[in-house]
């Protein structure tokens, strides 16, 4: 499973800001999956239905192996992910993308959005 939680500031204070997750859900479908961070968009959204995405802040990424090497790490946005990121970063020039080298979260990459 891919895990991803997306860090919202509701108010121009430092101090209230929110966290929404995701997961990623695989189906055997020819529309696709629904990937950890658009999950995570989605769930924002259905919880605050006034959120901008000049709101969101961050979406931090980790895949997790269950048992495995944690090869899935550091994961990168997908296609469609990336495209929905690219689209909160149109508003919001500074919003980052959070990724591990693995499970233990010992090394972080923050990326910003080009």
């Amino acid at each position: 499973p891919v895990l991803a939680v997306l860090m919202v500031q509701n108010s121009d204070t430092v101090l209230d800001h929110l966290f929404f997750y995701g997961m990623n859900l695989e189906v055997s479908m020819p529309t696709g999956s629904l990937c950890a961070e658009r999950n995570a968009v989605g769930n924002a959204l259905a919880s605050v239905p006034t959120l901008h995405r000049m709101n969101m802040k961050m979406v931090a990424v980790l895949g997790m192996s269950m048992g495995g090497n944690g090869s899935l790490n550091p994961n990168n946005p997908c296609g469609a992910c990336s495209e929905w990121i690219k689209k909160i970063a149109e508003v919001n020039p500074d919003f980052k993308v959070v990724t591990f080298t693995n499970e233990t979260c010992e090394l972080v990459y923050v990326k910003a959005i080009t």
